[in-house]
């Protein structure tokens, strides 16, 4: 694991990493007990009250193929993580770490370009581990405390990275297909009828796959629809 850059509060650990990520090392941490400006995807804020695990981590990978699939990694390492403790875990495709049907943690993936190209690239990741409470965030969300479980957050940042760091270097030269077979060993989605929103209208349909890019295929009443990106709704 890279150096770790703590702060008890932040506007968001994606931003700082952004701003010095020329500065910084692949491997770089931010950490932060409170973010005054976190966000989701889609720009949806994230609420970052004290009680959570927030980071955000730089790589700078030299092989850029398969960047969207560091954040599929990254979901991974978190369910895998978080399943020792909570055996009930599972993934959303396509990053999000479920349990009991509830959110527990999200990720914000954001390119950094420095003259056209990419320089780098920040995971930022929110873990619900101690709240008491959640607020509504438009879907269910529950934390570690709330689901019974009572965990020291630097134990398991350490173990989540540990996870991310021992499939680095096969992601960064596969892609998804590295790391399909675990991931879709934690999906449990496959075979079950869901709708898909990327901005648009929603699609509906039945889910058929994951594919080895990792992008999800799904079976619609129009043919077999590849989705690279989007909100999986069930």
């Amino acid at each position: 694991m890279g150096s770790i850059i703590h702060f008890e509060e932040i506007d968001s650990t994606n931003n700082y990493l952004k701003e010095h990520c020329s500065s910084l090392a692949h491997g770089t941490i931010v950490t932060a007990d409170r973010q005054t400006a976190g966000r989701g995807r889609f720009n949806r804020k994230w609420e970052s009250q004290e009680g959570g695990l927030y980071f955000s981590l730089l790589i700078k990978p030299q092989q850029t193929d398969f960047w969207p699939n560091f954040t599929q990694l990254m979901g991974l390492a978190l369910c895998r993580a978080i399943e020792k403790l909570y055996p009930h875990t599972y993934l959303k495709w396509p990053n999000d770490v479920l349990a009991d049907g509830k959110k527990l943690c999200g990720i914000l993936s954001e390119g950094v370009l420095s003259g056209g190209k990419l320089e780098g690239m920040v995971i930022g990741t929110g873990v619900n581990v101690g709240q008491k409470t959640l607020p509504d965030v438009g879907q269910p969300a529950t934390s570690l405390y709330m689901l019974g479980v009572q965990a020291d957050k630097q134990l398991l940042l350490n173990d989540i990275m540990q996870y991310f760091w021992q499939d680095y270097p096969a992601v960064e030269a596969q892609g998804f297909a590295a790391i399909c077979e675990p991931y879709k060993k934690r999906f449990p989605f496959i075979g079950k009828e869901i709708s898909v929103k990327n901005g648009e209208k929603p699609l509906f349909g039945t889910v058929r796959d994951v594919s080895e890019r990792g992008t999800l295929l799904l079976a619609t009443a129009s043919g077999q629809e590849e989705i690279y990106i989007g909100d999986l709704i069930v």
